[in-house]
């Protein structure tokens, strides 16, 4: 599945190369031998997914999976991830990111890129500030 003449990108764990036959998708090679990164946005992701459903009565907030992109499939040892391929962003304003989380720690312009609609979506979500989301007593989020 991996493309290796089509290298997205590389970063501090992981290799970003897009998907033979999918031109929507990128697929993460974690290199470290635990692969958290890949492990957190696929957990992510799918916490986002189960927040738009109305679950015993709980608030929804099916807008919140509007700013990730989508995670598609994880390999079961979680080296291998596979996502939607965003395009790359060159200049982000404090504007447009306080519609993310605040428990969303990488802010960078390169942690983010633009969908097929030209809507601004983290595609590197790993960073989560884990204290301040499972903290009760931390309700200054917006999300």
């Amino acid at each position: 599945m991996i493309d290796l003449n089509d290298e997205v990108g590389i970063g501090t764990t992981r290799k970003v190369f897009g998907v033979k036959g999918a031109s929507d998708l990128v697929i993460k090679e974690s290199h470290k031998p635990f692969h958290y990164s890949n492990f957190v946005e696929w957990t992510v992701w799918h916490a986002v997914l189960e927040m738009a459903k109305d679950i015993i009565g709980n608030e929804t907030n099916p807008q919140l999976q509007s700013h990730f992109a989508r995670a598609v499939a994880i390999s079961n040892s979680a080296k291998f991830l596979v996502m939607e391929r965003l395009q790359p962003v060159n200049y982000l304003d404090q504007t447009q990111l306080r519609n993310f989380p605040s428990w969303l720690n990488d802010r960078k312009p390169s942690a983010f890129g633009l969908a097929e609609d030209g809507q601004v979506k983290a595609m590197d979500y790993a960073m989560v500030n884990f204290y301040h989301v499972l903290n009760p007593l931390n309700n200054s989020s917006p999300f």
